[in-house]
């Protein structure tokens, strides 16, 4: 409904414009009669306005009164909501080839806009490609003879209707040169171009593998709707697939600075990004904030994210924190044993020991069983509890894998005990 509001509206401009601005080729009785319909339309008396038409396009003669006057009676159908029969009368209108330029090139641009409602969209082309290449040369004649670089008389709209029926057929990369197009003519004229119409040309440079045009283009919404966070997301992965992640990381923060990078997948980004680029203290610290906040699910997923930062970040009894988190989502402890080796490296024997006894207890792959029974054997060892150490190096001369080792950690405490250090 809002295309259709915003077609009439168009429409009825364009009408009036033609019949005020050519009033001179026409005789004063058809002039009045258009504005007298013009009335009846505004007073949505459809009833008179149909007499006036019929009767007017009975009197006619083929010209320009007469599609002024089909072109009106389409008009009177828009407002009636009957799109097919306004197609119908602003076919026979441009049929005439009696419109000046400017108020063909309208028109047409509106039958393109009803058609791509109906997906006729290789017709549009087809049908408002040659009349824009005809008004784009009767708008150059028009600056040459003026001098004056600056005569446009072509809406931009016109260029993105062209450029949305080649994009809705996934023709991406005709349709740049027609919305480049729309865009200088909006900011020559002083407008801001429509947010839209920088999505579809962003979405061209997509398509088309032009990635430092459409990382151009989402500066300029950016700066048009930073409130949008698919904009900031969407800078960030143009730039990774430039190649470019310290651009893509300074993008993210700078849209979470400012408030607007709020959504999860956003955030998970930023933190792999801070990862990646070797700042793995302040990734460890967003991650564990939206963690504790909510902002984030609390899964094995982020959660061995959060141990993958905090040990790069050499902060490992955090990262053995994170693990043992993301540990509880685990049907086996293949988290626990990883935990547990970490905190044998940093000689915390009594911690690496209990994660080890946890990982054994939740249940290990066939690989990290024995290594495990061997980890919480030498952390026993290592707090000199000796019947402790012997009770899982006997375990682990079960296991091929650690048989060897654990006989010869058996030997040597059955050696301590025998002949026990001064």
């Amino acid at each position: 409904m809002r295309t259709l509001t915003a077609l009439i509206a168009f429409t009825l401009w364009s009408v009036s414009v033609a019949v005020q601005g050519a009033s001179t080729n026409l005789s004063p009785a058809t002039y009045n009669s258009l504005n007298e319909i013009q009335t009846f339309l505004a007073e949505e008396q459809y009833s008179e306005a149909e007499e006036a038409l019929l009767e007017l396009e009975d009197d006619l003669q083929p010209g320009f009164g007469l599609a002024l006057t089909y072109q009106l009676h389409g008009q009177m159908s828009l407002l009636q909501e009957n799109q097919p029969q306004a197609l119908s009368w602003f076919r026979k209108s441009l049929a005439l080839n009696a419109l000046t330029t400017v108020q063909e090139i309208n028109l047409a641009t509106t039958v393109a806009q009803l058609q791509l409602a109906d997906g006729q969209y290789r017709q549009i082309i087809n049908d408002l490609q040659p009349r824009l290449r005809k008004a784009e040369q009767q708008e150059r004649d028009a600056a040459e003879r003026k001098n004056d670089g600056n005569t446009q008389f072509i809406q931009p709209v016109t260029y993105v209707t062209l450029a949305a029926a080649h994009q809705l057929l996934k023709e991406y990369s005709p349709s740049i040169p027609y919305l480049q197009q729309a865009i200088s003519r909006s900011r020559a004229d002083g407008d801001t171009p429509k947010e839209n119409w920088l999505v579809m040309l962003m979405a061209a440079y997509y398509q088309t593998e032009q990635y430092p045009q459409a990382a151009a283009t989402l500066d300029d919404l950016l700066r048009i709707n930073p409130q949008k966070e698919d904009y900031w997301q969407q800078q960030a992965a143009v730039y990774q697939l430039m190649k470019k992640p310290a651009k893509a990381l300074r993008t993210l923060e700078l849209g979470y600075a400012a408030g607007y990078v709020t959504k999860a997948d956003s955030i998970m980004l930023l933190v792999q990004l801070l990862i990646t680029q070797n700042i793995p203290e302040r990734a460890g610290r967003l991650l564990q904030k939206h963690l504790s906040d909510n902002t984030l699910e609390l899964n094995e997923r982020n959660w061995k994210l959060l141990a993958s930062a905090w040990q790069q970040g050499r902060e490992r009894d955090k990262a053995i924190a994170a693990l043992e988190k993301a540990a509880a989502f685990m049907d086996d402890g293949g988290l626990l044993f990883r935990a547990a080796r970490m905190a044998s490296q940093d000689a915390h024997f009594s911690e690496s020991l209990r994660l080890t006894e946890a990982a054994i207890k939740k249940g290990l792959s066939d690989k990290d069983k024995p290594r495990a029974l061997m980890l919480a054997g030498s952390s026993a060892y290592e707090m000199k509890d000796f019947r402790t150490a012997q009770r899982y190096f006997q375990q682990a001369l079960t296991h091929a894998d650690s048989a060897g080792n654990a006989r010869a950690w058996l030997d040597y405490i059955a050696a301590l005990e025998d002949y026990p250090l001064p």
